[in-house]
């Protein structure tokens, strides 16, 4: 029993061991020359930055990918991680200053594109990099990870370039200077920490794996060793935030589930068409704010209406009913008039077909009289 034991031991050993594909020197002379910040590379980092903050700013995913994939800012963070795992000083001052170097350029570019842009209104791709969630913390450590097996692949362009678009280290910075450029903090503070986290966890993925694999230290450097205790520190540090914005994340979509089964089940069977509906549920006063037109109902209906918010669980948010049945009061909401439009149109379709059908009706009976 123990000697098969020892096989399946083994064998899970076996198939689950990471090999090299590249010496040691390759593995650190390949992330050396992706972490300096100068010539091609400083532009193509302030190119790709303008690049995500248009995706941001005209919610284009595509851009968005776009300038991920083509971005090198991924770079330093994974040989911080790296020269950690090794106790390689002057790689660790070198990406440290590149990291930094990065921050501030990818700062000033987005901080500088959201400045002379005549859209200063928020996406809503803007607002979901502005608070970094436990699921974003996930996804940053096992990039990391995924990115480190990467550098040491012979072939791990593919690998790279998905841990790119996965970590997503360039939409928070772009975040961060569309708060700077209009002076909205919660913006700027909210991409900051994003990012922020996002190096985090990707260098501690990074120095954990490199440990297991058991790349050799820099032998020179044993009279300053690197303390990863620091880093553990700031890593669990930074969870705190991140978990409270998941667990507020969660109550938020439990919320925004509740009011969209009551205006399912108690506004969508009248006879009144949803025109657009508009919920502040993250923080108080909680507020939903629905646009309706068709055949409104009187004031005594809706109050009765809104008496049954607590049987759904959503006695703390406050409704708000527009009745709109007049075209002149949607001329300062083009997306009211549009939908109004569509509404209209959907209506007349109905007709259409209602007096359609009667007229074929009609046609056969006035037939069958003849007859």
């Amino acid at each position: 029993m123990t000697a098969r034991f020892d096989t399946i031991r083994r064998y899970i050993g076996w198939i689950a061991r990471i090999p090299r594909e590249e010496s040691e020197e390759e593995t650190r002379d390949e992330i050396l020359a992706e972490v300096k910040f100068r010539g091609a590379n400083l532009w193509l980092l302030v190119f790709t930055m303008f690049i995500a903050c248009i995706g941001l700013n005209m919610d284009s995913a595509y851009a968005v990918i776009g300038a991920m994939l083509m971005s090198p800012l991924m770079a330093p963070v994974i040989g911080l991680g790296f020269s950690m795992a090794t106790n390689n000083w002057s790689l660790l001052k070198e990406c440290g200053w590149n990291w930094l170097i990065g921050f501030v350029i990818s700062l000033l570019s987005s901080t500088l594109f959201f400045l002379v842009t005549p859209f200063s209104e928020p996406t809503k791709a803007l607002a979901a990099f502005s608070n970094a969630t436990i699921f974003d913390v996930m996804l940053a450590f096992f990039g990391g990870l995924a990115g480190f097996i990467g550098i040491t692949r012979l072939r791990g362009i593919k690998v790279l370039a998905g841990v790119a678009v996965a970590t997503a280290c360039m939409p928070p910075l772009s975040t961060s200077g569309y708060g700077l450029a209009n002076l909205q903090w919660h913006y700027f503070w909210g991409g900051s920490y994003f990012y922020i986290i996002n190096c985090i966890y990707i260098g501690l993925a990074v120095m954990l794996l490199a440990k297991y694999m058991k790349y050799a230290k820099v032998v020179a450097f044993r009279q300053k060793p690197i303390k990863a205790r620091i880093v553990y520190v700031l890593a669990i540090a930074s969870l705190i935030p991140a978990s409270y914005f998941a667990w507020q994340l969660a109550q938020t979509r439990k919320a925004t589930g509740r009011v969209e089964k009551f205006i399912k089940e108690q506004i969508t069977p009248l006879d009144v068409s949803i025109l657009k509906t508009e919920m502040q549920l993250e923080t108080a006063p909680k507020r939903v704010e629905i646009y309706l037109t068709g055949h409104l109902p009187s004031a005594e209906a809706e109050v009765a209406l809104l008496r049954k918010t607590p049987d759904y669980g959503i006695p703390d948010v406050e409704f708000i009913i527009h009745k709109t049945p007049e075209l002149e009061n949607l001329q300062d909401d083009p997306a009211l008039i549009r939908q109004l439009t569509i509404n209209q149109e959907k209506k007349l379709l109905r007709q259409d077909s209602t007096i359609s059908l009667l007229t074929r009706r009609l046609d056969s009976l006035t037939a069958a009289l003849k007859k």
